[in-house]
């Protein structure tokens, strides 16, 4: 695990921001091409008549297909970070992969909301531009997500923290069952 510098911009958090970037990016472009991928699939499949009404919410190709290209992007981006910007975060606490997934995920659903809520409110409300607003969107998401999986899903301190926790469990637990064998 590398040191960090007593502030939040430390030289290490810079390069792991870039890092980030990078694969945001990267995983927003791959987002596009399996949308489209998936969209022209479903398209031709016995799925293209999909078209369900839930509440207010209509699931017809083009949701499944969204779902379907976000869930691979999610993955992908959760593995790429894992293994490339945050590898030196907490390599001595083994941390639970599943729970970080989940963590990253939920992030991801908040950072999604973010980018969503500015679309709505300078586009859909302020008229601004729409590449100029999805710009801003995705950035002040990517923001947030960094910040957020620095802090939380990725950081060790949590990490070690969340391991003392399942290690006195684990402990309690046996000292427990000791005693309903006796």
């Amino acid at each position: 695990m590398t040191k960090e510098k007593a502030g939040f911009f430390s030289t290490e958090r810079g390069k792991r921001f870039i890092k980030f970037a990078i694969i945001g990016t990267i995983g927003w472009g791959l987002n596009f091409l399996l949308l489209y991928l998936f969209d022209m699939l479903l398209g031709i499949t016995f799925l293209k008549d999909i078209d369900i009404s839930i509440w207010v919410f209509a699931i017809n190709q083009g949701v499944v297909a969204s779902l379907l290209s976000m869930a691979v992007v999610f993955v992908f981006t959760f593995i790429m970070n894992k293994i490339w910007t945050f590898k030196d975060q907490g390599k001595e606490f083994q941390p639970s992969t599943l729970f970080q997934f989940f963590q990253f995920t939920l992030i991801g659903f908040v950072g999604y909301a973010i980018y969503t809520g500015i679309m709505m409110g300078l586009h859909g409300s302020l008229l601004w531009n729409k590449y100029l607003v999805m710009t801003i969107a995705f950035y002040a998401g990517l923001i947030s997500n960094f910040i957020w999986n620095d802090i939380w899903t990725f950081n060790p301190k949590f990490i070690e923290k969340r391991m003392k926790r399942r290690k006195n469990k684990n402990k309690k637990n046996q000292e427990l069952n000791q005693i309903n064998l006796e």
